[in-house]
């Protein structure tokens, strides 16, 4: 058989890479009927993930591993990635990201307050130090 007489076609659930429409039944090399763009490839069903998940896992992990600079750059990020996750879950239940996204937008959310308890740890610890510092230093000028 030819390809050209019998081309690849789109199955049921298939969007276009560039806009999302469903282009079930189209086949490659074809015009998606929404945004006129060419279809070269098909996006498999489900293979789009919220970007609020995304960013939530990313910070919530950077939170984590930066969490030894004294939560300086780890507790914006634990934050941001709570905040994101929360936004991503919202944003799952309204139907305007897919449901496969679920599982990184928890993963962000654990990984954030996992960073933010301990980002806080070490920012109490540095103060501690500091405080500690502070009054060695003073107790010690008193002294004659």
């Amino acid at each position: 058989m030819n390809d050209d007489q019998n081309p690849q076609r789109a199955g049921d659930g298939y969007k276009c890479l560039a806009c999302g429409y469903n282009i079930s039944g189209l086949a490659l090399g074809e015009r998606c009927p929404e945004c006129g763009s060419e279809v070269k490839q098909f996006a498999s069903p489900g293979a789009q993930t919220s970007g609020k998940a995304i960013t939530s896992m990313v910070l919530g992990i950077i939170s984590i591993v930066t969490c030894m600079g004294y939560g300086i750059v780890g507790l914006p990020c634990g934050i941001i990635a709570v905040i994101f996750a929360k936004k991503a879950r919202l944003a799952i239940q309204a139907g305007s990201a897919p449901a496969s996204s679920q599982g990184m937008a928890t993963a962000g959310k654990v990984c954030g307050w996992i960073g933010i308890v301990l980002n806080s740890l070490m920012l109490a610890y540095l103060v501690v130090i500091i405080f500690v510092l502070i009054l060695g230093a003073a107790g010690a000028a008193a002294t004659p």
